[in-house]
């Protein structure tokens, strides 16, 4: 059967959403790409096109509402429809609570929380419309515990998670599906790391293919399961 769904990434200039975006456009998918680097999205672009799917760049930054308004009227009005939507784009940094600043705080619940719900206020109606659709939220293990000095993060990607459980119950009459994928420690770019990992990393951290995999299980279930929430933990957790 021929591939036609439509799907829009955010943060996929590099790392999960990259990678997600990757496989997505490699089983033939339309892939929307939004991310603030427009070289990094027209090299993703090419490469989704290499593969067999169709690319739209979606320039911008998440933390602006317009974006999300704009973005789905592009991708809807070059195909038609809109079945999947991946809120990926997350940024984080750790401080002791007596450290942390103000900015730092309210910066990454712009791009982790704000961004997350404005990107799905801007599908949802479409999706009603279709009686069907896809969100998957990227969250993390951190959404589920909380650390020492996690202060701003993991209180995003514990928001993040509320409302996907919000949007689950709110959505499901509509057909819309509502997923949260929590993974743990991923070699990326993220937090300002760089992915040309160390060999000891690469014995036990995840790769973006380990969290791509779990997506592309919930988008890819039966049209009578419901995934709710996929955690990928490292295999050592020692």
């Amino acid at each position: 059967m021929a591939e036609n769904r439509v799907s829009l990434v955010t943060g996929a200039s590099s790392g999960i959403g990259h990678a997600i975006a990757l496989r997505f456009g490699s089983k033939g998918m339309r892939v929307g790409l939004v991310a603030r680097r427009k070289e990094r999205l027209a090299q993703v672009a090419s490469e989704i096109e290499k593969k067999g799917g169709e690319a739209l760049l979606l320039p911008g930054d998440v933390r602006e509402s317009r974006l999300a308004d704009s973005a789905v009227a592009a991708v809807t009005k070059t195909w038609g429809r809109l079945d999947i939507l991946v809120n990926n784009a997350g940024i984080g940094a750790y401080a002791p609570i007596e450290q942390l600043k103000d900015e730092t705080m309210r910066q990454q619940f712009e791009v982790n929380v704000f961004g997350p719900f404005y990107f799905t206020r801007a599908a949802v109606p479409w999706m009603r419309k279709q009686r069907s659709g896809q969100i998957v939220n990227i969250g993390s293990v951190v959404g589920l515990v909380g650390t020492p000095r996690g202060t701003a993060y993991v209180g995003t990607k514990w928001a993040l998670r509320g409302m996907n459980e919000c949007w689950r119950e709110e959505l499901y009459p509509d057909g819309i599906k509502v997923a949260y994928v929590a993974p743990g420690y991923v070699i990326t770019e993220f937090g300002g790391r760089k992915e040309d990992f160390s060999l000891a990393e690469a014995e036990w951290a995840l790769t973006p293919d380990d969290v791509v995999h779990a997506v592309e299980c919930i988008v890819d279930q039966g049209p009578n399961s419901d995934v709710k929430e996929i955690v990928v933990q490292v295999r050592d957790r020692s």
